[in-house]
């Protein structure tokens, strides 16, 4: 029988004296709706070098992304799916998966200490003002952590005036006839408030439910080879989450906002599709997070000359951010090997600023600190520590060159690595020539470092995986077809990974976790978007090609070898129709044949699949609308042995007002 938990959280704020003397224009607060208060969330200014993909409000709103995952496999980004709503899913770019990518919400990142990973389903996509995908290492931001793979940032809804309303109702079928009810698999249900409650005071509330039995048809394929047709069994997922943010403005932009986010989850969490391993996963997770914000902060006044005429002054200031967040996590878990129990508490500290006034030159600096107490069935109860601190310069030389140098320090544990950057603009009216290079660090997880169980043990001797990274971006600003090349080459060594070693005292065998693969990696990012008619048709455009091979002199069997479900080519594409009663979309999105293992013997054949999107714009606050997933009911399977969902159909209606 499934538990019913009652959850007290008491979470205790550590107050900051924010000194600030402030010389910029008083924020005039006016009663209009039009107009919006200064945004709340640490999105860097437009960036120098660094390329970013970026997905708005309104853009999900039209698609009607239900996950994170969604919006990534969309942007051509590879997606690693144990199934549909609520099950595990990874984000793989650039070959490079699971904890190298970053997930940043609001300014803090958000990944698991444990695994390394961030659940995508804790995210209500009605709450996302903005995400911005960045491939590779090279970030400019102070707030990624270095990533290596990539970072998803995440920007939620800023406050506005005025009282807003939103709900989001969806019903979803797999078309399959043993459902109950009939043809009824999937129900989700958003509710959102937004607006200002007092003079200078700002609320807004979201929670999301929804139920999902997961009950699709796939085709299984039978040890003789025949293909039957199955259903899959044992994937319920039930879960709903709850948000609530307060932001009190106080005189030249300042803020200070208190937030609160919670999720829960009841999911079975099925094995793969030739076993009988079907998991029963508890999730409950609450953050919160104290943020303030002090824009135009006056640091110098400078004299600026012109030809050794003092021709005025210019000011020097700063944005300065500083956020408390403590996250609790715990996790149950149940399968064939027993019960297991994870339990994460998460204190997290994060400032950034940017400098601004001087012509030529702007700098951005961060501190992250981290502390993190793991208590786990599994891995045990530990501690840990970690932080970085990083800076980047950019520097204009003119109105067509630019330089970027972000250098970083991180520490984890007991191991500790310096992150240098340097990267190049040259911009021109057609045509953006971006260059960089950098050095790509990853510290082991905490399950890396302590897990025992299942024949398997952790290593808490690792040492950090390294290599180094360069990108070359062409972006051309044809007026037409504007489109952007990113060709990327890395070098990464001394990879974690779980291997079996024979111990030397006994002559036992153990499945541990070792610094052992290195790798070569090779590709080109390509991404276009155009718009005709005044928006009424656009077409969009994104993918990758990826050449990847190991380097382990010492294992002649995967030598030269491509990396296990690192695809060879990935990439989406849509066409969307805006006409006055009706928005139209129809979406592809490929992913091309990847190697079940690093012997490359057997591999996964590529799909393709089509979706469609229709909104009928009849009413003014209200948008019924139609959602087709997988149209042409293709079978695959994005990992081995583990079904993925057949054709779908999302029924819906959003409310605004």
């Amino acid at each position: 029988m499934k538990r019913k938990i009652f959850y007290i959280l008491i979470s205790l704020f550590v107050s900051s004296l924010q000194i600030t003397a402030l010389y910029a224009e008083e924020l005039e607060v006016q009663a209009s709706e039009s107009q919006e208060l200064p945004p709340v969330y640490t999105y860097i200014d437009v960036p120098v070098v660094e390329q970013r993909q970026v997905y708005t409000a309104e853009d999900i709103e039209s698609e009607h992304f239900e996950t994170l995952s969604d919006i990534l496999e969309g942007a051509g980004v590879q997606i690693l799916s144990y199934g549909t709503y609520g099950l595990e899913q990874k984000p793989s770019i650039r070959g490079f998966t699971d904890e190298t990518v970053r997930v940043v919400v609001d300014g803090i990142c958000m990944n698991n200490a444990q695994t390394g990973t961030f659940d995508f389903s804790t995210i209500d996509m009605n709450s996302v003002e903005k995400i911005e995908i960045v491939r590779g290492g090279f970030t400019e931001g102070v707030e990624d952590e270095n990533a290596v793979g990539g970072v998803v940032y995440i920007t939620t809804r800023k406050q506005s005036l005025g009282l807003h309303f939103f709900s989001d109702f969806g019903l979803k079928t797999f078309f399959n006839k043993d459902t109950s009810p009939a043809s009824i698999d999937t129900f989700i249900q958003t509710l959102g408030f937004d607006g200002r409650v007092a003079e200078n005071s700002f609320l807004k509330l979201n929670a999301k439910g929804a139920f999902a039995q997961n009950r699709y048809f796939f085709d299984y394929k039978k040890t003789d080879g025949s293909t039957v047709q199955e259903t899959q069994e044992h994937s319920k997922v039930v879960d709903g989450a709850a948000s609530c943010s307060f932001s009190q403005f106080y005189g030249y932009g300042n803020s200070v906002t208190l937030s609160d986010d919670f999720y829960y989850g009841d999911k079975n969490c099925p094995g793969k599709i030739t076993g009988k391993n079907y998991g029963e996963q508890e999730d409950l997770n609450n953050s919160v997070s104290l943020n303030f914000y002090n824009p135009g902060i006056h640091l110098a006044s400078l004299n600026a000359t012109v030809n050794d005429e003092t021709s005025g002054t210019r000011e020097i200031s700063c944005n300065l951010r500083n956020i408390f967040l403590y996250a609790h996590n715990n996790r149950n878990y149940k399968d064939n090997y027993g019960p297991s129990e994870h339990t994460i508490n998460d204190f997290k500290y994060s400032c950034s600023s940017d400098f601004y006034g001087w012509k030529h030159f702007k700098f951005l600096s961060g501190i992250s600190l981290d502390c993190t107490h793991l208590d786990s069935t599994n891995s045990g109860e530990h501690f840990q520590f970690s932080g970085v601190f990083k800076e980047t310069a950019k520097i204009y030389f003119n109105d067509i060159f630019s330089a970027t140098i972000p250098l970083g320090v991180k520490f984890c544990g007991k191991n500790a690595a310096f992150v240098p950057k340097l990267g190049f603009a040259a911009k021109f009216s057609w045509l953006d020539v971006l260059v960089d290079g950098y050095r790509m660090i990853q510290f082991p997880n905490m399950d890396d470092l302590y897990w025992e169980g299942s024949g398997y043990r952790g290593n808490p001797d690792l040492t950090t995986e390294k290599g180094w990274g360069a990108d070359l971006t062409f972006n051309v600003k044809n007026p037409f077809v504007p489109f952007s090349l990113e060709f990327f080459t890395n070098y990464y060594e001394d990879k974690i990974c779980w291997t079996t070693v024979r111990l030397p005292d006994s002559g036992a065998t153990l499945t541990t976790t070792v610094n052992a693969k290195k790798a070569f990696y090779f590709g080109i990012d390509f991404s276009a978007e155009s718009h005709f008619f005044d928006d009424l048709i656009i077409l969009k455009a994104s993918g990758e090609y990826l050449y990847n091979r190991l380097l382990d002199e010492d294992d002649p069997l995967t030598y030269g070898k491509q990396i296990m479900w690192t695809p060879d080519f990935t990439a989406s594409g849509s066409i969307q129709l805006n006409l006055s009663i009706v928005d139209f979309s129809v979406s592809a999105n490929y992913v091309g044949k990847r190697y079940n293992s690093n012997l490359n013997t057997s591999y996964l054949e590529p799909y393709c699949l089509i979706n469609a999107v229709a909104n009928l714009k009849i009413w003014r606050h209200v948008t019924p609308y139609l959602k087709a997933e997988n149209i042409l009911n293709e079978s695959y399977q994005s990992i081995e042995n583990y079904s993925m969902p057949g054709a779908s159909l999302t029924l819906g209606v959003k409310a605004k007002w």
